[in-house]
């Protein structure tokens, strides 16, 4: 077992015999740290390619990414949890040489932001920052993988945008089940979770029990979403994804496949002909 996830179930188990509340406390900050990982070699060029460009927010300025602005057809890509906009770099580059005009950004609390903490929230908050910025005048479509599937979802279901075709590349579905093996990985005592599901819970404005993919889908305006998911996914269980699809049959299209991963999936040929073809 990790060393360090031993001094943290023994670090939690102790301030716990003191403080649930402290414990609550600290185990909902840890929740929201992301760790800030090196770019990778075949990540970089995204960023000297983009064009640069700075989104205010209510939090720290965003930092944003454009690929060929004179194109009408226009996708938001949202990157996953600790990771970066160039994650998505060969999409990215497929949509661009195909008539897209391509909108990314850096979530909040990763690459390049003073703090490296952030949550649903502040990332929906984001998100919606970057639309009004854009300013779209027709319908428009996203691509995110992940954690970003949760953050467009979140986003999209407390707003009325025009939103033309969503692709989610992975996607979690209950809440609440993040919030549990959470809980299980830190070994966090009932009282002290309660506690922290109570402050999420004021974070997020609902209750998390009720935040599922699959149903806040169903109150988003969209044309059609596609789920790519790997039925191996060692991160995100592929029977996320299926749910979701089940849930909104007429909408919705899964296509399954084997052995390309969580994030390799995002380099791998298929998935990225599959992106370009259910926008096209």
């Amino acid at each position: 077992m990790n060393f360090k996830l031993i001094i943290l179930r023994i670090y939690f188990k102790f301030i716990s015999l003191f403080s649930t509340r402290s414990a609550a406390s600290a185990a909902f900050k840890l929740f929201q740290k992301v760790r800030i990982k090196a770019i990778r070699e075949r990540e970089k060029e995204f960023f000297e390619k983009a064009r640069h460009f700075i989104v205010p927010s209510g939090g720290e300025d965003l930092f944003c990414y454009e690929f060929s602005p004179e194109n009408n057809n226009l996708v938001f890509l949202l990157h996953g949890w600790e990771s970066n906009p160039g994650s998505l770099s060969k999409i990215a580059y497929s949509l661009s040489e195909n008539n897209f005009r391509v909108i990314s950004f850096d979530l909040p609390g990763h690459r390049g932001y003073k703090s490296n903490y952030t949550n649903l929230y502040e990332c929906r908050e984001a998100f919606k920052s970057v639309i009004k910025h854009i300013n779209p005048k027709t319908s428009f479509n996203v691509v995110a993988h992940s954690f970003g599937s949760a953050v467009t979802t979140y986003t999209f279901s407390k707003e009325k945008y025009s939103i033309n075709k969503m692709i989610f590349l992975t996607s979690p579905n209950s809440i609440l089940d993040i919030f549990i093996e959470f809980k299980k990985l830190i070994k966090l005592s009932d009282t002290s979770f309660s506690l922290l599901l109570n402050t999420a819970q004021k974070v997020l404005n609902k209750e998390i029990k009720d935040l599922n993919i699959d149903e806040e889908i169903k109150s988003i305006s969209f044309s059609k979403l596609l789920l790519i998911h790997d039925q191996h996914d060692k991160v995100i269980p592929f029977e996320n994804s299926k749910s979701i699809a089940q849930k909104n049959p007429t909408k919705t299209k899964l296509i399954k496949h084997q052995n390309i991963g969580h994030y390799k999936m995002l380099w791998n040929d298929d998935v990225v002909k599959n992106v370009l073809k259910f926008l096209k």
